[in-house]
């Protein structure tokens, strides 16, 4: 009997497969999370990646290929980018002419973590420029674990709007020093001054360039869409897309051109033709499939070459963020009891954060080497402490409005 039609046993999966499989086993192990424990989802999710990608064991008792790295890569960067333009468009930067001090609390608690961090990594040894990429990557706060948290919670109220704004801000300043630091980098790798000034500009205003111009082609488009919600969240998709393969055709800084676009949407939209729109759901997916791919891909044995340095990382960068948030809450128009709880909000570090490693690393892969043990062993302590801090925050402050 001829059954050459049946498929090979054990069957064959494609590679796409193992991204399916991993999104229902976040989906499950974050209502786990968020059920009996009274976690944040996003713990889940980072514990089916790890449990998804630990050894490769379930991509074989499934018999299916693991996607390949430049797969992975491209799907972590385009969910960073949808999650960065959903964080720009959330804030408003016009609160910072209202309201001038939380300029100054945002340059003070970022400025303040990058002289401690930088001084504490040079003090043990650690060589300059990846100690500067330590420090300035250490800036930066999750918009991943803010975003997911923020949104589970339902949280509203000063605390959660200072923290979202500190956090764009600040992954815009680490963004751009990051850019920066190119530029030294390779200087340092190939003796061409002309590339120290050349290139961030390139990066920085050219990025720039492309978020305002994607905002007023939104705009364009979105005056004739009207204010249908389909509509208009279909068009921001491919506003994302577009301007994420823009900017990574041209060579310049997807993650920044998104959050700015994302925010210079908001701007412009002088006509509140977004008041119903909503680009969550989009986020949400985003969120998780980011959480789940990153705790998936982290090469947990890299941790064992971390060390002290990375201890010291995670106490200098919580007392500089707390300390000094708190400072400035008065000046802010807060009590300092809620400019700890702003503090603690801000401890969530992200896989972004390596994202901005490896564009060090293409240039020169010692220093990306360098900092990257000790970031990513950042990155999963503060992904996993830093969403829990944060959920403490929202929630002793009376912010957080949970579903019982």
């Amino acid at each position: 009997m001829d059954l050459s039609f049946l498929p090979d046993w054990p069957p064959s999966f494609p590679p796409a497969a193992a991204v399916a499989v991993l999104a229902l086993l976040s989906a499950a192990f974050g209502e786990v999370a968020a059920r009996w424990l009274r976690a944040p989802r996003l713990i889940g999710y980072l514990a089916a990646g790890a449990l998804f990608g630990a050894g490769g064991y379930a991509l074989k008792a499934l018999n299916m290929e693991p996607l390949p790295e430049s797969t992975l890569q491209l799907s972590l960067d385009f969910a960073a980018a949808i999650i960065l333009f959903d964080l720009g468009q959330r804030v408003s930067f016009g609160w910072l002419r209202r309201n001038p001090a939380l300029l100054g609390a945002s340059a003070f608690e970022s400025g303040l973590t990058f002289i401690a961090v930088f001084a504490v990594m040079r003090w043990m040894d650690v060589a300059a420029l990846p100690a500067a990429l330590i420090a300035i990557i250490s800036m930066s706060t999750s918009p991943a674990v803010v975003l997911a948290v923020t949104r589970e919670s339902r949280a509203q109220g000063q605390v959660t709007e200072r923290v979202l704004l500190l956090t764009a801000l600040n992954s815009i300043y680490a963004v751009v020093l990051s850019t920066l630091l190119l530029g030294w980098a390779r200087v340092e790798s190939r003796g061409i001054l002309d590339d120290y000034l050349l290139h961030p500009a390139y990066l920085i205003f050219g990025s720039l360039a492309l978020a305002a111009v994607g905002a007023r082609l939104f705009h364009l488009v979105a005056a004739f869409v009207g204010r249908d919600r389909a509509a208009q969240l279909m068009l921001m998709l491919a506003l994302v897309s577009i301007v994420f393969a823009t900017a990574t055709a041209l060579r310049l800084s997807p993650l920044l051109a998104l959050l700015a676009c994302g925010a210079f949407v908001r701007t412009f939209d002088h006509g509140r033709r977004l008041a119903s729109s909503d680009i969550g759901l989009v986020s949400a997916l985003a969120l998780m499939l980011f959480f789940a791919l990153s705790a998936a891909t982290v090469d947990l044995a890299a941790l064992a070459a971390a060390g002290w340095p990375a201890l010291a990382l995670l106490l200098v960068r919580s007392v500089c963020k707390i300390a000094a948030v708190a400072a400035f809450a008065p000046l802010t128009g807060i009590v300092w009891k809620k400019g700890v709880y702003a503090g603690l909000g801000l401890l969530p570090m992200s896989a972004i954060a390596l994202m901005l490693t490896q564009q060090i690393s293409q240039i020169d892969p010692q220093i990306g080497a360098t900092a990257g043990t000790v970031l990513l062993a950042g990155v999963i302590v503060f992904q996993v402490v830093g969403a829990l801090t944060l959920m403490f925050a929202l929630r002793v402050s009376g912010e957080a409005k949970e579903e019982q």
